[in-house]
């Protein structure tokens, strides 16, 4: 979680009034409190990997303020407020896939702003008796949170490769490695894991892995959850075993039905849902 830098807004200090004559206070003097227009925060979700994570933006306020009404020698001085003023939060949802002419290029995250406000400024008028009281305006800027891209290639194997600013994923589809309800890999499993294991040594050989199984919504949940920890937890087990990968610097998650990169509403979408993905810090 980030969070946004408040605004302090001064206190305003509003003079006595004497008597020009005898020096009398005939109002004493005050001080309007300072306020604090707080900013909120900006929370970015985590994602598993080949998907970017969602945000929210909270919510911002700047506080009402009032000057009070003063009667003085059958003078009225009115008061004066200027109301509050606040914004709503914003979101934008996590999103694994998009999908462009029957193919998988890229993973797409829009941009999310929460516009800039500002409580406008404002003076309760005095004259040569009180002296006028001023508030300044109060601005809190936009909150801009960039576009997030992941690059997609096809590689051997039917292994799809997510490239981002700080990571890249490598997505097989499970029908790639494993039989209808089996965490075993298939005799033909070979080719996609040696691609994934050939460019991981090419480019990262000592870095962290994240290795992340995922099911579609049919059947009991838990079953899924748990048959999806143990894919990832073979996936890992074959680059130890195969390729020579440190287990020290493998984790695994399942997550069964839970993060879906499709709607679970096709035969099509639950077939790209079950994968297994192996992702990279940078």
């Amino acid at each position: 979680m980030e969070t946004l830098p408040d605004v302090a807004i001064p206190a305003v200090d509003v003079p006595a009034v004497t008597d020009a004559d005898s020096g009398e206070v005939l109002v004493p003097a005050y001080t309007l409190p300072a306020q604090v227009a707080e900013a909120g925060c900006v929370v970015r979700y985590d994602a598993p990997g080949g998907c970017v994570g969602a945000v929210d933006i909270s919510a911002a306020q700047i506080p009402a303020v009032t000057v009070p009404a003063l009667e003085l020698d059958g003078r009225d001085y009115a008061a004066l407020t200027i109301p509050g003023v606040s914004r709503p939060g914003v979101h934008v949802d996590e999103v694994c896939q998009v999908e462009e002419d029957g193919g998988l290029p890229t993973v797409t995250r829009p941009g999310l702003v929460r516009e800039g406000f500002s409580r406008p400024g404002g003076a309760r008028p005095g004259d040569d008796v009180v002296a006028t009281v001023r508030l300044d305006a109060v601005e809190l800027p936009d909150v801009d949170i960039d576009p997030v891209r992941l690059s997609r290639q096809e590689l051997a194997g039917g292994v799809g490769r997510l490239d981002g600013d700080d990571r890249t994923s490598y997505v097989a589809p499970a029908q790639v490695l494993f039989d209808t309800d089996s965490a075993e890999l298939r005799p033909g499993a070979g080719p996609a894991l040696r691609e994934i294991a050939t460019q991981l040594r090419a480019e990262a050989p000592d870095a962290t892995l994240l290795i992340e199984g995922h099911t579609d919504d049919r059947g009991d949940a838990d079953y899924g959850l748990r048959l999806s920890g143990r894919r990832a937890e073979t996936v890992a087990q074959w680059l130890v075993r195969e390729a020579g990968f440190d287990p020290a610097l493998i984790a695994t998650q399942g997550w069964g039905e839970q993060r879906p990169a499709y709607p679970n509403d096709s035969d099509a979408h639950r077939q790209l849902n079950r994968r297994v993905v192996i992702t990279v810090q940078r």
